[in-house]
């Protein structure tokens, strides 16, 4: 059953009983994924948007969706007078969930963008709710899958080396170059005489019996000299043939197995290569949270605000792990600045505008680390927020709570904040990526 059927069935949207309608939305549904594909930044909306089910009508997702369902389903405002969300958002959910089953990067964004605000409970799933938490842990298990490999925490290696290969059949030598009687025949009888044992004509025949002696002793010699040599040469002509072949085929299969040998050269040389830059991953995650110290603004945690720090210490450990990185990951980042915390004073749980606030009057510079927020309406994701407090600006409690969804009062621990801008780094890294 799809995704689409199931969420009518939960009674998310009425279309009637028009089964034509349906298929439209479905057409829908798949054009959007094409459109997830092409221009993988909507994933990030797309996602925010089937996790709240009160975004408002005049979202630019709705409007970009509800293109799409006018090009299959051309009666559609005549159907519903205002712009109807829950069926717009019903084909969001079933795009997503197509697009997260096809690649580990498209589901390491839609994991990224909600797993906080759902640990957070800023999520208003509506009647969807064990539809799209069942979605959204699948895309988590399909990223981490992936990442965990990238990451070299799990390898393919070892089955691949322990995979017993076949060995080669042992083909015998099947070389002839025999010559039966047929083929020197003829010329043996016109070496002995005029005339052919089975009345055939001859080419060049002994013209002299063998009674005549000397006059057929000379011309014996010439003929039968021709005949040894024809059949010495017909006899190397057919070795050289049989060589050839069976040659040709034992050449064949030792390019093939030395092919196979290559690639498993090859495939062992990757295998080492990502295990090398896995393990100078994993050794510069742990020196970077041991030193405490940020390379993006070179001055230690400590020195600094705790909710700069925050934001710089997300920062600094997406630029050394992959965009596709383990959950893991994220709770290093925790406890590293868990130990920020507990090294300063004032270590305490803020609120996310607190945080807002903070980062705004520190004016710290994070250059083009920081995801820059759409100029549109569209809903986005607190990170997009961070970056324009970065930048100074001052962002309302309104704002919070309207164009990110998050609760302005919502209070954080700043292990927690760091992991909240950190996910939607990687969010952005991964669309990057997708391009």
């Amino acid at each position: 059953m799809s995704t689409l059927q199931e969420l009518l069935n939960l009674g998310l949207v009425d279309i009637g009983s028009d089964d034509s309608r349906f298929d439209k939305m479905q057409a829908a549904s798949s054009a959007l994924s094409a459109k997830f594909n092409g221009e993988p930044s909507l994933l990030i909306p797309a996602t925010l948007i089937s996790i709240d089910e009160s975004v408002g009508e005049d979202d630019p997702m709705f409007a970009l969706v509800e293109e799409l369902v006018v090009a299959k389903w051309k009666t559609l405002r005549n159907t519903h007078v205002n712009r109807p969300r829950e069926l717009l958002r019903s084909i969001i959910i079933d795009a997503l969930a197509a697009v997260v089953k096809e690649n580990h990067n498209s589901a390491g964004v839609v994991w990224n963008s909600a797993v906080l605000p759902l640990r957070h409970r800023q999520v208003r799933l509506g009647k969807a709710a064990s539809l799209i938490e069942k979605l959204l842990k699948g895309a988590g298990e399909f990223a981490e899958q992936e990442a965990v490999v990238r990451a070299g925490f799990l390898s393919t290696l070892p089955q691949k080396r322990n995979r017993k290969k076949a060995s080669p059949e042992k083909a015998s030598l099947n070389i002839s170059a025999a010559i039966g009687d047929d083929d020197v025949f003829a010329d043996v009888a016109r070496s002995a005489g005029p005339q052919h044992p089975r009345n055939q004509d001859l080419d060049s025949p002994n013209p002299h019996w063998p009674n005549q002696a000397q006059p057929w002793a000379h011309e014996f010699a010439n003929r039968m000299a021709t005949a040894l040599a024809k059949a010495v040469t017909l006899g190397n002509a057919r070795l050289s043939e049989a060589l050839s072949e069976q040659l040709g085929v034992y050449l064949g299969g030792f390019e093939k197995q030395l092919a196979e040998q290559f690639r498993d050269v090859e495939q062992l040389q990757n295998d080492m290569l990502q295990m090398h830059e896995s393990s100078r991953m994993r050794l510069d995650v742990l020196w970077w949270s041991d030193a405490l110290y940020s390379p993006a603004l070179q001055v230690g945690y400590r020195e600094l605000d705790l909710t700069v720090a925050a934001v710089a210490a997300a920062v600094d450990l997406s630029d050394i792990v992959p965009a596709l990185a383990p959950a893991s990951v994220c709770y290093v980042l925790g406890e590293t600045l868990l130990r920020v915390s507990q090294l300063k004073e004032g270590g305490s749980e803020r609120s996310v505008l607190a945080y807002l606030e903070g980062v705004a009057e520190a004016k710290t510079e994070f250059g083009d680390r920081l995801p820059t927020a759409p100029t549109n309406n569209a809903r986005l994701p607190l990170v997009n927020l961070v970056s324009e407090a970065a930048r100074g600006s001052r962002v309302s409690p309104d704002a919070v709570r309207q164009r990110a969804g998050v609760d302005p009062s919502l209070v954080l621990s700043p292990a927690e904040f760091a992991m909240w801008v950190f996910r939607g780094i990687q969010a952005n890294r991964l669309v990057e990526a997708l391009r």
